[in-house]
């Protein structure tokens, strides 16, 4: 075989193998592949991501940097190479290659302290290399045989976490910082830097390789470890990080200390020359070009000359091997030159030696064979060692002789190949490659390369790192060498040599190596005592570090990143596994559902912006702290270092969280002082939890000065409960602007309200959670249950799915659901409220935690009290537990929910009762809900803290329920007003309302509140307990109408939307009492206490004329009215009394005015477009300002005062303000221009016109701007935010739209007005906006979100204007009714009102039975509800298009539903079902009106072509039409009616016509013309002889056997056009009374007195102006004959008892639903103490009388 086909046999034969160790190199990197093209691939792939090992190698330089390596790792046998010395007997100490010698090392938990320098240079060594992504790393899936799952798992989460890559960069730093400072540097120290150099990052590695260089170069004496460590560094460095520079430097450091170390002793010399060997070996490798040969190569050269003299064959051998490795090292001679120098044969010799660094050792010894060959001719001396032809020189003189023959002849030896070689295959692991080295060697018998194969052997043995087996191997080859191997150790220096080796591996600290050596030295005659010993240790690295001081040192470094790092990993693991879907929000509380985003989203786009503080609101259980606690999640896992650091903060546990939050956070997560310092200059994200919870009242980005003078860097996103939060709740979290002089910066705040989960997330939530379940209920011992079964359940039971729709009720009734069903399988008949859920949970978690405990490893003592807690039953232990730590946090704790407690310090108070760590306290504890992180303990929810709470008042466990849990019968605990009398609970919403459930679940609980309310009456002591009872008797929604309340006490209660009509409250104690939209229609206050009382409302002020327009002074001390009417002009209005102080009159009718921004002038617009400017104090005209041809509708002034700005007509007039010049007029706009405003900084004029634009103009030009046109109709007036950025626009439609100045684009639309909006303002702070309208409505909008706050009802005609108080406390709206009304921007409608009842019904009607009622109630539902509370009953469904549907009617016996709609066809329902029935088509055209005979044979209806048609309902086929398109086209049909006995039909027109038609012979009966007006309602009396006809203003009585009306009861003209508006007339089945109701939002009642003769008399028995919307239906119970029902368009259904004691007659309410305001009709006010003036005005204006009950009117 040819010597050329050699390599290729080889690698075709172990391909395979070199495959499997290629991958073990590239994840371990165990060697340093040490040729060019190695080095120069290397170089090429510096990008290149490695994959790292969990062990060190044996040479110590693990590169892991440049773990990727192209070497090809191939094995031989002597086989494959043929050579005249394969005859020499061998023994095969090494049986096969094997993996290089590794020290194994713990990996750390990830994120976990590093506690060993080894640990941290595995660490550091699994980094990418600094700017190259993670992500291009190799496949770890591809090379899993050669990784640990730990370590795998390891590097997959460093993937994920370059927070903890930036941790272990800045410890590697540090590490090398503390090293360059130490100025004495001890051998551990030294091993440290060692072993963590290969890993380092090029920098960091220069820094080390720099400063281990200048100490050794600036150490006196010689330091062998420094020494050593040097060029351990230099032989590991990456090989980028090396440079050629580095190694002439450091070579010539080396020479210069080699030429100035005294050679009286070898010790130190043989130590430098060993280091500049491996430092020559390492520049040979690196190809280091250009050294100097005059100034390096040459005086090196003369050093190594000059150490022939000595006589130590060591040092010798060290300087020959630097000698030759210096041949090696290029010098500056050109590439010709060396040719010139060195034969053909040399070179090309040397590239195949090359192939020795691809550990290939058949090229090894091919190169090695022809280097041979190439160097014979030019050997010298040594040509006759090889020839053997040399006698043997005694005492090793051979060696010398050719060590210093080889150091006079400069030549290049190939010993010195071999020997590279060698320690290449050992670095390898290649153990049988290298015995196959020293025994086919073509230079072998070379005394040197013997020589140095000795030492690498010895190297090995007394290496710890190789495993004790090669180790003992070794022992064997070198005793196999020196007896069995005749060309070994011919010369005798090499045989003095070994044994030597063999002396030393004798004092090995192993003791199989020390026995093994031993045996074989006695095997070899020697004698142990009389060898002669090695000078120098057999040490070719320095062993690992023992300890780790420099490691340590960092970790003692307060380095701020390192603990935020370590904070990250804890907040990151305390993060459990609970079940967690990304939350809908919605802008704000008004908000509807459709308007909902991702929070997630909303709130990372937040941190993006400039805004400062984003407030996230939700009810109780929504997921605000959850949300919280993954918002904090997600931002440490993105968290970068030098990035915003996310601070989790519950605000409870913070002591004063208004005063130094961050600080007081910073040290409870032990920052020091100087840390918290430092991080002053760093961003931070605060997220506040439990804002409510902690009971703050202030605002904490304002009292921790945020944006103060040395303000913290802060965004803040903040939760609070809504329940806790007030109408003016935005004050409390707004950041105040940086700049003092500005107002309060709306675009700095942001907040959401989280949205109840849609049925989608419900599955979701409901899928996750049954993921998280065990396949087996470990109570039923049956399986649990699927997400299906769940959604079954949560769909099947009445109301259940709207009752879960937040995260934590959701939980709680997953969990509860298998024990509430499994008794009941009857879905439709399960009824669930809240409480009944938490019941069941808390059931639930004591079963199966009792359950756990039995089933624990518990001690003797604990087994015991486990046993005596659950003979007492464990569940009534338990629950008392927690209602006793409940109540003893509201009481002790002042409600703070989060309690620390740690035994030593809180011993023997409160909470040692509850936390103590021994007996029965532990068991409870841990068994309850209640959580422990460290020292603070909660409940797991708040909500869980309130129900306990609610469980000290009432708990089921010590009433009826007993059987139901097993309990026996146990002493009666504290009586209820005990338990009422605690606390005032009436501003805990939460347990309000599981007390309120308690109530509908239990009526003797309802009786035991009652009767608290009534002790109050004679026991002083009972005022807290009926304060608290009468309130959740409210919020029940129990009714006290009719009540008897004399002399109860209940101060500070809260009864808003309570109803107690005609209640007797005479002498109660009402201090401080919330009244706010209560009902006290004729409730009796005489002599009642009403200090402190609160109605909510503001009373109106009556002016003299019409309102045009009113503004409020700048100063907020006055309110500036524009009044319409004869010897009228500018109402100037006291705001402190709200009494006028000043009436200017004008000469014409004043339209607009303003004040000055100094508020001493106020100036006004006439109808004749004059302009006039007033002293407001003196009432003295200033200036008159003329040139306008068309009325002044609207004025400003700038906000500088120097201009005057003016609409009239199609133009805008500027004037100067103080000559009363015009300046200039602006055209442009095309019809009347109705409103005129200056921007804030008086930079723009903005005019907007009912020609559908909105004008800006500059102000100081007059040169025109941009222009906005909105697509509705047109402009009446416009508002612009105090910041300039918004205009709010009111249009004709009735529409209020937003415009984004900045982008000049239209923002949301603000819809609920039905009329022009003549009166649009902003409040102060830019949140509100308020709009009046001609429909007489005043309405409060949120400005960020569009969405509308409240709706003010007062005013009785069209509103001209509308004005917000400089405080944004108030707002005032001034109308045509002749009145200014000032409203609260508090007065939002009240969390506390009725639920689940009937409402906004526009058709109600009575079951026949009387006991049900039915309504229709938009924009389609049936409903039927409870005759005596309006509660629902179990029909409710929804028509199909609904919008079509133009008429509604029951039928007589409740049975069916008929619809009349848009298409002329009339639909049949099934009320019970809402199954379709039959469909009647004839008409062309809307159905308007429907009748039902009573006996429901037959039906009629009229079209809106005024057709009448009559059907027989038991033939449809058989209808008529009774009246074709209305006979005469101008006369409208506007009701019709079947007489009592269905032998009658009724027809009433618009020109005060009556027909009556038989509707069993179709034939028209009699046509009469009875009224002069219109007749819009009718109806038959009980006997069917008598109809009572509607008209606008009047009822008219026909006996139907008369040609004319007998009599008319008439009443007041309505001010309120009527046409459109609903009248309604009924006759009560007694026929004793008559109701009424018409456009003027009031129900008439007349009374029927007996008759004498033919007259009949009648009178008003009763007016009922308690009514804000027309009234469409109105119907008497037909059972209870003074019982009758009304629905109105205010959104209110109410029910009404008519009596008539001793012949006067009273109407009260029974129960009514959505009243959504304060009534005090007829309250009874005479002797009362402590009432306002203001409030006395107030229900004065109510029409309130002091002396007793009389006509209503509100």
């Amino acid at each position: 075989m040819s010597k050329e086909s050699h390599p290729t046999s080889r690698h075709d034969n172990n391909s395979a193998s070199s495959q499997r160790v290629r991958k073990l190199d590239k994840i371990f990197n165990l060697f340093r592949p040490s040729s060019s093209e190695s080095k120069a691939k290397q170089s090429h792939n510096t990008k290149a991501t490695p994959h790292h090992p969990s062990t060190v190698s044996a040479e110590y330089n693990v590169d892991i940097n440049h773990a990727v390596s192209t070497a090809e790792v191939k094995s031989t046998t002597s086989n494959d190479h043929p050579s005249a010395l394969s005859a020499i007997p061998r023994l095969d100490v090494f049986p096969q290659n094997i993996s290089p010698p590794t020290v194994p090392i713990t990996l750390p938990n990830f994120g976990a302290r590093i506690d060993t320098t080894p640990q941290l240079a595995l660490c550091i060594g699994l980094l990418p290399k600094i700017g190259d992504p993670i992500n291009q790393q190799e496949d770890l899936s591809q090379v899993l045989s050669s990784g640990t799952s730990a370590q795998l798992a390891w590097t997959n989460s460093m993937k994920q976490d370059p927070v903890e890559q930036e941790r272990l960069r800045w410890l590697e730093a540090r590490m090398v910082d503390e090293f360059t400072k130490d100025t004495y540097k001890n051998s551990t120290e030294i091993a440290e830097m060692v072993l963590i150099g290969p890993v380092l990052d090029n920098e960091h590695f220069r820094r080390l390789l720099s400063c281990t260089i200048t100490a050794f170069d600036q150490a006196v004496l010689l330091d062998v470890d420094l020494l050593q460590g040097l060029v351990q560094l230099v032989q590991s460095a990456p090989s980028e990080a090396l440079l050629p520079d580095d190694l002439v430097k450091i070579l010539r450091i080396l020479r210069l200390r080699l030429q100035d170390t005294h050679r009286q002793t070898s010790v130190h010399p043989f130590h430098l020359t060993l280091a500049v060997s491996r430092l020559l070996d390492v520049m040979a490798e690196h190809k280091v070009q250009d050294l100097d040969r005059v100034e390096e190569h040459e005086p090196l050269s003369g050093v190594f000359l000059g150490l022939r003299a000595s006589s130590d064959p060591y040092l010798m051998y060290q300087a020959c091997y630097a000698f030759q490795a210096l041949q090696y090292v290029p010098n500056n001679e050109s590439p010709l030159q060396a040719v010139l120098r060195h034969s053909t044969g040399v070179v090309g010799g040397l590239v195949k030696v090359s192939a020795v660094f691809k550990l290939d050792l058949g090229a090894v010894l091919q190169g090695l064979d022809e280097l041979q060959e190439a160097l014979g001719s030019v050997a010298g001396v040594a040509e006759t060692v090889y020839d053997g032809t040399c006698s043997v020189l005694e005492s090793g003189r051979g060696v010398l002789e050719s060590l210093k023959e080889g150091l006079r002849s400069g030549k290049k030896r190939p010993w010195y190949t071999a020997i590279r070689a060698a320690y290449a295959l050992v670095q390898a692991g290649q153990l049988k490659d290298l015995s196959v080295l020293i025994y086919e060697a073509p230079c072998r018998r070379d005394p040197l390369f013997q020589w140095g194969v000795c030492q690498l052997l010895g190297e090995i043995a007394t290496d710890d790192i190789w495993d004790i087996n090669v180790r003992l191997q070794v022992v064997v080859f070198l005793g196999e060498l020196y007896k069995n191997d005749s060309l070994w150790g011919q010369d005798e220096s090499v045989k003095s040599w070994m044994l030597n080796i063999i002396h030393q591996l004798c004092a090995s600290t192993h003791q199989a190596v020390s026995d093994n050596a031993l045996a074989l030295l006695k095997d070899l005659n020697q004698d142990q005592d009389t060898a002669t010993r090695l000078p120098y240790p057999l040490r070719n690295r320095i062993p690992l570090p023992s300890s780790s001081p420099t490691l340590a040192r960092v970790q003692a470094i307060p380095d701020v990143d390192y603990d935020l790092h370590r904070l990250r990993l804890r907040r990151l693991e305390d993060h459990g596994r609970s079940v967690y879907i990304h939350p809908q929000a919605k802008p704000s509380l008004q908000a509807s559902g459709d308007t909902s985003f991702p929070l997630m989203e909303k709130v990372l786009d937040f941190l993006a912006s400039q805004r400062q503080v984003f407030l996230v609101l939700g009810d109780s259980g929504a997921g605000k702290s959850t949300f919280n606690r993954e918002l904090e999640k997600a931002l440490w896992k993105t968290y970068k270092k030098n990035g915003p650091i996310p601070l989790h903060i519950s605000l409870p546990t913070i002591d004063n969280p208004a005063k130094g939050l961050i600080e007081k956070q910073l040290k409870h997560l032990k920052f020091s002082e100087d840390q918290i310092q430092e991080l002053k200059h760093r961003q931070f994200i605060l997220i506040c939890d439990g804002y409510d919870e902690s009971q703050l009242k202030v605002n904490i980005h304002t009292t921790n000065q945020f944006n103060g003078p040395e303000p913290w860097n802060v965004k803040i996103v903040i939760s609070c409960r809504t329940q806790y939060l007030g109408q003016d709740y935005r004050s409390r979290f707004q950041p105040q602007p940086i700049d003092r002089y500005q107002s309060i910066a709306t675009d700095l705040f942001q907040e959401a309200v989280i949205a109840a989960f849609s049925k989608a997330q419900i599955q979701q939530y409901v899928e996750e959670y049954v993921k998280k379940q065990p396949t087996v209920d470990p109570l039923r011992d049956r399986p649990s249950w699927t997400a299906n079964e769940y959604m079954d359940k949560l769909n099947g039971i009445k109301n259940l799915i709207d009752l879960v729709s937040n995260p934590f009720l959701l939980t709680v009734a997953l969990d509860a659901l298998p024990s509430i069903v499994e008794s009941n399988k009857d879905l439709s008949a399960i009824t669930i409220t809240r409480v009944q859920l938490y019941d069941s949970f808390v059931k639930r978690w004591y079963e199966v935690n009792r359950k756990r405990l039995e089933e624990s490893l518990l001690s003797n003592e604990e087994r015991n009290e486990l046993e005596i807690l659950i003979d007492d039953n464990f569940l009534y232990q338990g629950v008392h537990y927690q209602r006793s730590l409940a109540m003893s946090i509201f009481l002790e704790h002042a409600g703070n929910p989060i309690v620390k407690y740690t035994h030593v310090r809180d011993k023997d108070t409160w909470k040692e009762t509850f936390f103590s760590p021994k007996g029965q306290t532990k068991l409870l504890r841990e068994s309850s809900t209640v959580m422990r992180s460290g020292s603070f303990f909660r409940f797991l929810h708040r909500s869980l803290l309130e129900y306990f709470y609610s469980r000290t008042i009432y708990d089921p466990l010590d009433h009826d329920a007993n059987d139901d849990y097993g309990l026996d019968e146990r002493e009666p605990g504290p009586d209820l007003m005990t338990c009422l009398s605690r606390m005032n609970i009436v501003e805990e919403p939460s347990i309000l309302q599981f007390l309120a459930e308690r109530v509908d679940q239990d009526p003797s609980f309802r009786q035991q509140l009652r009767d608290a309310i009534e002790q109050s009456k004679t026991n002083a002591s009972a005022t807290v307990a009926a304060a608290n009872a009468i309130t959740i008797l409210v919020r029940a929604g129990v009714l006290f109408n009719g009540a008897d309340l004399c002399g109860i006490k209940i101060p500070g209660a809260d009864v808003s939307y309570g109803q107690f009509d005609s209640a007797k409250l005479q002498g109660a104690d009402l201090t401080g009492v919330d009244l706010s939209r209560s009902w006290l229609r004729q409730a009796d206050l005489s002599h009642a206490q009403l200090d402190g009382v609160r109605f909510g409302e503001l009373p109106y002020i009556k002016v003299d004329g019409t309102v045009q327009a009113c503004a409020y002074s700048p100063d907020g001390r006055m309110l500036g009215v524009a009044l319409w009417g004869d010897g009228l002009g500018v109402g100037i209005y006291d705001t402190s009394t709200w009494q006028r102080i000043r009436l200017i009159t004008a000469t014409q009718k004043v339209l607009s005015v303003a004040f000055s921004p100094d508020s001493r002038r106020i100036v006004s617009g006439d109808w004749k477009g004059m302009v006039r400017s007033w002293d407001c104090t003196s009432g003295e005209e200033l200036l008159v300002m003329k040139g306008q041809s068309d009325f002044a509708a609207s004025l400003a002034y700038s906000p500088c005062g120097n201009r005057i700005a003016s609409a009239s007509g199609q133009t805008v007039q500027l004037w100067d303000s103080l000559t009363g010049e015009c300046i200039f007029v602006l055209e442009g706009h095309t019809y009347s221009v109705m409103s005129v405003k200056f921007s804030p900084d008086g930079r723009q004029l903005v005019s907007g016109s009912l020609d559908r634009t909105i004008r800006f103009w500059d102000s100081e030009t007059g040169k025109p701007g941009v222009v906005f046109r909105p697509s509705w109709e047109g402009i009446y007036d416009f508002a612009i935010s105090s910041d300039g950025r918004w205009i709010a626009s009111g249009h004709e439609d009735g529409k209020v739209l937003l415009w984004d100045v900045v982008s000049s684009s239209p923002g949301p639309v603000l819809q609920g007005h039905t009329d022009w909006v003549r009166g649009v303002a902003f409040s102060p702070n830019g949140q509100l906006i308020a709009s009046a309208s001609k429909d007489r409505k005043v309405m409060l909008w949120d400005a960020s979100t569009g969405d509308l706050i409240s709706s003010f009802d007062g005013h009785s005609d069209s509103i001209g204007g509308v004005a917000f108080s400089p405080d944004g406390l108030t707002f005032a709206s001034g109308s045509e009714d002749k009145t200014l009304r000032l409203w609260e921007t508090s007065s939002s409608p009240s969390t506390i009102a009725v639920q689940n009842q009937i409402g906004d019904a526009s058709k109600v009607a009575y079951s026949p039975d009387g006991l049900s009622i039915f309504s229709f109630v938009r924009p389609g539902f049936i409903r039927q509800g409870d005759v005596t509370t309006g509660a629902l009953g179990s029909v409710s469904f929804e028509l199909p298009d609904p919008e079509s549907i133009f008429s509604l009617e029951f039928s007589p016996d409740g049975s069916r539903i008929a619809t009349g709609c848009e298409d002329g066809s009339v639909r049949f329902w099934d009320r019970s079902t809402g199954a379709a029935g039959p469909v009647l088509e004839m008409h062309s055209s809307a159905v308007r009106l429907i009748a039902y005979s009573t006996c429901g044979h037959w039906i009629a209806t009229c079209d809106k072509d005024m057709t009448v048609r009559l059907w027989d309902l038991r033939d449809t086929e058989q209808q008529c039409v009774l009246v074709e398109r209305g006979v005469d086209n101008n006369d409208w049909i506007f009701d019709l009616k079947f007489s009592p006995t269905g032998h009658q039909l009724a027809v009433c027109t618009e020109a005060g016509k009556v027909w009556l038609f038989d509707p069993r012979t179709r034939v028209l009966l009699t046509s009469k013309k009875l009224m002069r007006k219109a007749i819009v309602a009718l109806d038959y009396s009980p006997n069917g002889h008598q109809l009572s006809l509607g008209t606008w203003t009047s009822v008219a009585l026909w006996d139907l056997q008369s040609d004319e009306t007998s009599l008319e009861l008439n009443v007041a003209a309505s001010p309120v056009f009527p046409f459109g508006k609903s009248v309604a007339v009924a006759y009560s089945p007694c026929g004793q009374f008559l109701a009424y109701s018409n456009a003027d939002y009031i129900v008439h009642l007349w009374h029927r007195h007996s008759t004498k003769g033919n007259i009949e008399s009648w009178s008003c028995a009763a007016v009922l102006r308690v009514f804000h919307g027309f009234i469409p239906s109105l119907s008497w119970n037909p059972v209870v004959p003074t019982e009758f029902i009304t629905a109105s368009r205010d959104g209110s259904v109410r029910v009404w008892r008519v009596s008539s004691d001793d012949g006067a007659v009273a109407v009260k309410m029974l129960w009514g639903t959505n009243l959504r305001r304060l009534c005090t009709a007829g309250t009874v006010l005479e002797g009362v103490t402590g009432l306002s003036s203001t409030h006395q005005k107030l229900i004065s204006q109510r029409r309130a009388s002091d002396k007793g009950p009389s006509s209503e009117d509100d």
